[in-house]
């Protein structure tokens, strides 16, 4: 079996996706104390960072948006790798699905719920960056039709 790029291509897309739902599922597998200690210290890293403290709430929800918009990113990147058609609802509602299994998730472990605020931050976040890499592989086609027109 010859591996060509873009078959190598999906097998790293599919790795990235898988790898950031282990996360989700490992940070939501935390007991409150836990996810509360993981939440200070990284609360304690960007307030060096941002020079300003953070509000636990504020961080908490941001840090929801972000793996959210990360797993929405790399979920269009790989349907594109398959050719689907419809990448960007597909990746949205994948993505969704996932979010909703670990609020579900989160029903079952120590001192966590399942939050609709927290759903929505997510869905939030799967938009986001779905769209942010639907906008970067529109610019780099644009540029690639352009470069392709030009050079004929």
């Amino acid at each position: 079996m010859t591996f060509t790029r873009s078959k190598i291509y999906r097998i790293f897309s599919i790795i990235a996706v898988v790898a950031v739902m282990v996360i989700i599922f490992s940070l939501s597998a935390q007991n409150s104390t836990d996810s509360k200690e993981t939440s200070t210290i990284v609360g304690g890293f960007l307030s060096v960072f941002f020079k300003g403290d953070i509000p636990q709430e504020e961080l908490r929800t941001f840090a929801h948006f972000c793996e959210y918009a990360l797993l929405g990113f790399l979920m269009y990147n790989a349907f594109c790798s398959f050719r689907i058609k419809l990448a960007p609802v597909t990746s949205v509602f994948a993505a969704f699905l996932y979010a909703l299994s670990d609020e579900i998730h989160q029903i079952f472990v120590d001192g966590r719920a399942f939050q609709l605020q927290d759903l929505a931050v997510d869905l939030c976040g799967i938009i986001s960056g779905m769209l942010l890499i639907f906008i970067i592989f529109t610019t780099i086609n644009k540029i690639v039709m352009h470069r392709k027109t030009v050079s004929e």
